[in-house]
């Protein structure tokens, strides 16, 4: 972009003037340079807790915290009231509840849409790493310690290129589509973010989000040439070269680019801005076209006034008391140090009050070389002193007591008494007391509690804005598996898309603080079971009304159904009761009996008789089937012996005949064969006379034929010889 180029702004100003880049540079360049410096002790103070909290004492053993200079052992309440506080806020995966504006139990379009809302949130709210879990437990970390939880919104897709063929044009073209949409929570430092003045959240003009991109990711984003002039330095675990903090080998190996990403709600536009460039590095407007514009909810802030918006670290205001006890943890550990038996004795009266300690013997006696000069300087009480431990032990009692009574007002400070009294218990205590002093103890953290569920519900509720404006129909109905409804929902599908794409349209999406804080199973079961007892006890109810007054049916259901709409988790199952409901409808219509009439319970009478006559009958039917069948079994087993010994007889003739047979058969074939082969004699004795008898003739015939051959030729022979 050339820095010719001009940027809009709206309102009056746009009627006054338009800003080029170079001015819009100018102009955040002097903005981000008041922010840092309002934030700078914020941050310094922030920097600070973390160590306190992680115990990041330097060799010296020092701390800028601890006021008394005294080096030795510390105390770190504030890490452990830190982990109660945080596991306390945060115990589960939170439970998402989309709800339409109104609770109108016939409203199915808006029900049915409010169910694709919270599949699509529960879905993407499961393990990726960076789901909704670890973001709200990460802001929940940054709200107790340095005193600021941010999170944001990205929309986020993909596309796929597809070419096909143009039947009328018969060409080749390249078409896009969308191959996934999804809308992100990211997890913000603490550190990387600036806002502008302002006394409240609604007073502050534009958010910045700080980003650190290396040279080929500023080259995809910016192109090269902008890539080119940016400064590349490694970032480190404390940015800000005047706290001091950091440390040099935690530091990234990859240089990189810092760039604020600086949302202006006045003209609702963002810009991309590095510090030494001579113009801002790109603009959008309104990218997510959110109806409040930020893509960030309200972040969780700790001590904030109407003078100022700027955090303040709730160990700040009891940092006081936790250094106390530090020094005093200090002391009672070198006083433990000192106390030891320890002491002095006389050197003249001779070394057997020293062996008495370092040898250590038990039991035995050990000898004084001059006993009466031992005896005159006073014996083992004159030549012995030891050294005070009574006052010692005096000092370190009192030092126990002021310790204790200290933590006592740190956690009547920090709220953790209250608790700590909730969940103190007596088996002695009435019922009503436990109840009093665990509800006491919850009214101390019952304020971050609801804060925390605020923060967590407005991600959630900025995520579903940005699916009903960005989202395709075929995204949203592929990721709420809008086809695996229950079939009398199915029809609301279409309708539901459009309503959830309707701008004007109001969704709530709510997270209890009891759905993220610790589970109790206790309380769980004693809803459940409230629930059930008075869902029993209006069936009960119901079904004697129902009764008394026929075609009552329907409106009882409905109020069941109204009754429902106020439970969480009843969506899934109003589609069902609107079809119990209009088969209750129905049925009168069918023929449902209003009651009978005494014909009708004469002629149920005469029915009955009838039918007890019937099955007596039946019953003797069923005697005579049974003596029938057994008979027909006896008379059945007798013809099928029979049946066998006829079979056998039978076969055993069949055996005899088929040897007779064989036998004759073998006679007539050996009568065969001597026929065959007188035949066969004969036949071969006439042969040989009929051969004989031929070759005589054919001899016969030869002789005559030369005979005739030669008076042909004499004869011939003759003719010639006469001409």
């Amino acid at each position: 972009m050339e820095q010719a180029d001009i940027l809009p702004i709206n309102g009056e100003e746009s009627q006054k003037r338009e800003k080029s880049p170079a001015q819009w540079q100018k102009h955040w360049t002097k903005e981000m340079d008041a922010a840092q410096k309002r934030t700078r002790v914020y941050k310094r103070q922030g920097t600070e807790v973390v160590r306190r909290y992680l115990d990041g004492r330097s060799g010296s053993q020092t701390d800028r915290f601890d006021t008394g200079k005294v080096a030795g052992s510390k105390l770190n309440l504030f890490h452990k009231n830190i982990s109660t506080l945080q596991s306390m806020l945060f115990g589960q995966k939170p439970a998402i509840d989309v709800a339409r504006e109104h609770h109108d139990p016939d409203d199915d379009i808006a029900r049915v849409s409010s169910v694709l809302f919270q599949r699509i949130l529960a879905a993407e709210a499961t393990s990726t790493g960076e789901d909704l879990s670890c973001v709200l437990k990460a802001c929940l970390q940054d709200r107790l310690l340095p005193g600021m939880g941010v999170a944001r919104v990205r929309y986020d897709y993909g596309v796929t290129k597809t070419t096909a063929l143009d039947p009328e044009t018969m060409n080749y073209v390249e078409s896009e589509a969308i191959a996934f949409e999804e809308a992100p929570i990211d997890y913000i430092h603490w550190q990387d973010v600036e806002w502008g003045w302002g006394r409240t959240w609604k007073d502050i003009p534009w958010w910045g989000f700080r980003n650190y991109l290396d040279k080929k990711a500023a080259t995809e984003r910016f192109g090269e040439d902008v890539a080119r002039d940016l400064e590349y330095k490694n970032q480190t675990e404390d940015d800000d070269k005047d706290r001091g903090f950091g440390d040099p080998d935690k530091k990234d190996n990859v240089q990189k680019a810092e760039i604020w990403e600086i949302w202006n709600k006045d003209n609702r536009c963002v810009y991309w801005y590095a510090k030494g460039q001579d113009a801002i590095l790109d603009h959008k407007e309104d990218p997510l076209q959110l109806d409040n514009f930020w893509p960030h909810a309200m972040p969780m802030v700790a001590n904030l006034t109407t003078t100022l918006y700027q955090p303040k670290a709730d160990f700040i205001l009891a940092q006081d008391l936790y250094n106390e006890i530090d020094v005093l943890q200090s002391r009672i550990a070198i006083i433990t140090r000192a106390i030891k038996v320890v002491g002095v004795y006389n050197k003249a009266a001779g070394s057997s009050v020293g062996r008495m300690l370092k040898e250590g013997a038990e039991n035995d006696l050990i000898p004084v070389d001059n006993w009466a000069m031992f005896g005159e300087s006073g014996g083992l009480q004159g030549n012995l002193q030891w050294f005070p431990v009574q006052e010692i032990v005096g000092v370190l009692q009192t030092l126990d007591q002021v310790q204790k009574s200290k933590i006592e007002q740190l956690y009547e400070v920090v709220g953790m008494s209250d608790i700590m009294r909730g969940g103190n218990t007596d088996q002695y205590t009435a019922q009503g007391t436990q109840a009093m002093k665990a509800k006491m103890g919850s009214i101390t953290i019952q304020a971050l509690q609801d804060e925390f569920a605020r923060f967590a519900s407005d991600l959630e509720a900025l995520r579903a804005e940005v699916i009903s404006k960005h989202f395709t129909p075929q995204s949203i109905v592929q990721q709420s598996n809008a086809l695996y409804l229950p079939e009398a929902d199915k029809v609301y599908v279409q309708p539901a898309l459009e309503l959830m794409q309707n701008p004007d349209v109001k969704w709530r999406i709510n997270i209890k603080p009891e759905s993220i804080s610790m589970i109790d199973y206790a309380q769980i079961k004693s809803e459940r079971t409230e629930f059930l007892m008075g869902m029993a006890q209006f069936i009960q109810s119901a079904g004697s009304l129902v009764k008394e007054v026929p075609g009552s049916m329907p409106v009882m259901l409905e109020m069941l159904k109204w009754s429902m709409t106020g439970f969480k988790g009843a969506d899934y199952l109003e589609g069902t009761m609107d079809q119990a409901i209009m088969m209750a409808k129905k049925a009168p219509a069918q023929g449902q009996q209003q009651g009978p009439s005494p014909e009708q319970v004469k002629l149920q009478t005469e029915q009955l008789k009838i039918q007890a006559a019937q099955q007596k009958q039946q019953g003797e039917m069923q005697k005579i089937q049974l003596k029938a069948q057994s008979d027909m079994q006896v008379q059945q087993a007798k013809i099928q012996s029979e049946i066998a010994k006829m079979n056998a007889d039978h076969e055993r003739d069949m055996t005899m005949e088929q040897m007779r047979l064989q036998s004759r058969l073998e006679e007539i074939a050996r009568e065969l064969q001597s026929s065959i082969a007188e035949i066969q004699a004969n036949m071969d004795s006439d042969l040989t006379v009929e051969r004989a008898q031929a070759s005589y003739d054919i001899a016969a015939q030869d002789n005559d034929h030369d005979n005739t051959m030669t008076e042909i030729a004499a004869q011939a022979a003759g003719r010639n010889n006469g001409n």
